[in-house]
C-alpha cells in the first residue's frame, strides 16, 4: 500500500475547498511528484468525484474520456456523449446539487492542445457557478509548469479566480526517509536521498533495496525505470524544441561548469542561449541559481547554477557519461565501481542541503528559526566558503559548517569556520557556529567547542 507523506496541509485545504464550493483550485508539480495521488487521496470517501486525466489525443476522444469519467454521476444510465467542452461543462454544472460535486481535470495541458479555447470556456462556467453559488469544486491540475503557471497570468481567463493554487514540490530528506528500509542508518538515509531525491515515485520505484542494489537494478541496468528517466521528462516537457541543449546544459552543471560563460565554453553555445536554456529550465524547476546570503540581500555576481534533484544531479554526473558503456549490461560493474570510489565526494554537497533543510525546518535552535534566510556564503576570490549561512536584515546570525568525512571531525574544521568568519563582510560577532559531522566529533573538538559555545550536530540528530 502506498503511503501518502507530508501532505498533511495540502490534504486539509483541499477538503476546505471542496466544503467551501464553489472554489476553484490549481495544482501545479513536476511530473512523478505525486499530484494525482494526492488529489486521489484526498477524496477517496467521495462518491461525487468526476476524475479526469487528459493525454494526448484528439479533442474527440478527450471529450469521450471525460463523458465516461464523468457518467459516475448517472449510474445505470446510457452511455454519456459530449460534443465541446461547453456542452461537457454545461452537465457538471447541471449535476451539481446540495452536496458539493469534486471535478478533476488533470494534466489540462493536454487537453488543452486539442481545444485551446478550454481556458475560456471554463472560465464563463466557473463565473457562473461562483455568481449562483453552484456547488463545485472544480481541480485543475498539470506537470507542464510554464502553462499552469500561464493559466493565471495577468492576462488570462482564469486570472485572480484561484480559491487554492498549491505547487506540489518533492519530498524533504527526512520525509523521503520513510519511503527506505526501516533499519536504515542516518548515514544510509542521507546516501539513499542524496541518490534518489525526494521524488515520491522515484522512491517508490527504488523500493527499500540497499543503495547498492538500487543504483545497479534501477538506474544503470538498461531499461530499469530510472535509467533515462531525466532524458524522458525532457523530451516531453511542454515547448521544449532542441532537448539536446538542455541536456547539455544540465550535464555541464553537473560536471562543474556552474556559471554561464563555463557552460557557452563547453558546449560552443552563445551566452544567449545558454541564458535562454537556463530560464527554461529553471521555469521547469530544474536548476536554480545560487547566490551568497547576506543580511542585505544576494550578490548574484558570485552567483552560480545548481541542479535542484539530487537525483538529476546523480544521474547527470554518472549515469549520462556512461551511457554508451551501459548498454552492455557487463559495464554495471564498472560504472557502479566508480560511482563507489566517488560516492562520500558527491554525498558531501548534497550533505550541505540537508543541514540547511534542517536548520530552516526542524532544529529548535534560535537563531537558525528567527532567520530571514538560511543559504551559504563563499568569498570573491574563492578562498572562503561557508557551507551554511543564517541571516536577518542586520547580521549573520548563525554560520556552520558541514563535513562528511569517515572519520570524527577535529579542530582543524572548526579553525577552518573561524577563518571564514572572519572574511565575512558583516556583522558576525554575534553569530552562532555549527559543526555538522557524519560520524561524530573527537573528544578534543567536544571539549573546546563547550568552551566556545560551538554547537556541534551529527548525521543522527539531523533526524
Amino acid at each position: 500500500m502506498k503511503l501518502l507523506i507530508d501532505r498533511e496541509r495540502e490534504l486539509e485545504q483541499l477538503r476546505e475547498q471542496r466544503e467551501s464550493a464553489p472554489s476553484l483550485v490549481v495544482v501545479r508539480g513536476r511530473r512523478r511528484i505525486g499530484k494525482t495521488f494526492l488529489l486521489a487521496h484526498a477524496f477517496a470517501d467521495d462518491e461525487r468525484v468526476v476524475r479526469y486525466q487528459a493525454d494526448e489525443q484528439p479533442r474527440s476522444a478527450q471529450l469521450a474520456a471525460f463523458a465516461a469519467a464523468a457518467a459516475v454521476l448517472l449510474p445505470g444510465a446510457p452511455p454519456l456523449s459530449f460534443d465541446s467542452w461547453d456542452t461537457a461543462f454545461g452537465f457538471i454544472g447541471a449535476q451539481a446539487g446540495e452536496r458539493p460535486l469534486v471535478v478533476i481535470v488533470d494534466e489540462l495541458q493536454y487537453a488543452c492542445l486539442s481545444e485551446p479555447a478550454l481556458p475560456s470556456i471554463i472560465q464563463r462556467h466557473w463565473d457562473a457557478w461562483d455568481r449562483q453559488g453552484t456547488r463545485v469544486c472544480l481541480v485543475l491540475s498539470g506537470s507542464a509548469l510554464t502553462f499552469m503557471e500561464g493559466l493565471l497570468s495577468r492576462d488570462a481567463p482564469l486570472h485572480g479566480r484561484a480559491s487554492y493554487r498549491p505547487v506540489i514540490g518533492p519530498l524533504d530528506y527526512r520525509d523521503a526517509s520513510e519511503l527506505a528500509a526501516p533499519n536504515s542508518s542516518p548515514e544510509q538515509l542521507i546516501e539513499r536521498y542524496a541518490v534518489i531525491g525526494g521524488t515520491p515515485q522515484y522512491q517508490t520505484w527504488a523500493g527499500r533495496r540497499p543503495l547498492q542494489r538500487v543504483v545497479r537494478e534501477a538506474i544503470l541496468r538498461t531499461g530499469a525505470p530510472l535509467h533515462e528517466e531525466p532524458l524522458t521528462l525532457i523530451r516531453e516537457e511542454h515547448g521544449v524544441r532542441d532537448p539536446r541543449r538542455y541536456f547539455g546544459v544540465l550535464a555541464a552543471i553537473a560536471a562543474g561548469r556552474t556559471r554561464n560563460a563555463q557552460i557557452g565554453s563547453l558546449l560552443e553555445l552563445p551566452s544567449s542561449g545558454v541564458a535562454a536554456a537556463l530560464e527554461r529550465l529553471a521555469e521547469l524547476d530544474y536548476v536554480q541559481e545560487r547566490a551568497p546570503v547576506t543580511p542585505q540581500a544576494r550578490s548574484h555576481r558570485r552567483g552560480h547554477w545548481a541542479l535542484k534533484d539530487p537525483f538529476f544531479h546523480f544521474w547527470f554526473r554518472r549515469v549520462s557519461p556512461n551511457r554508451s558503456r551501459l548498454d552492455r549490461d557487463e559495464a554495471v560493474d564498472a560504472v557502479w565501481e566508480q560511482i563507489a570510489a566517488d560516492l562520500d565526494t558527491y554525498v558531501g554537497r548534497i550533505f550541505e542541503d540537508v543541514c540547511r533543510r534542517w536548520l530552516a525546518r526542524y532544529s529548535q535552535i534560535e537563531p537558525a528559526r528567527a532567520a530571514s534566510a538560511t543559504g551559504s556564503w563563499w568569498s570573491r576570490d574563492g578562498r572562503h566558503e561557508i557551507d551554511v549561512a543564517c541571516v536577518d536584515r542586520r547580521q549573520y546570525t548563525l554560520l556552520g559548517s558541514c563535513k562528511w568525512s569517515r572519520r570524527a571531525v577535529d579542530e582543524d574544521a572548526l579553525d577552518a569556520l573561524l577563518a571564514g568568519r572572519d572574511a565575512i563582510e558583516g556583522r558576525t560577532a554575534d553569530a552562532q557556529l555549527v559543526l555538522f559531522a557524519r560520524r561524530g566529533f573527537t573528544p578534543r573538538l567536544t571539549r573546546r567547542a563547550e568552551r566556545e559555545g560551538v554547537l556541534l550536530v551529527s548525521a543522527a540528530e539531523l533526524f
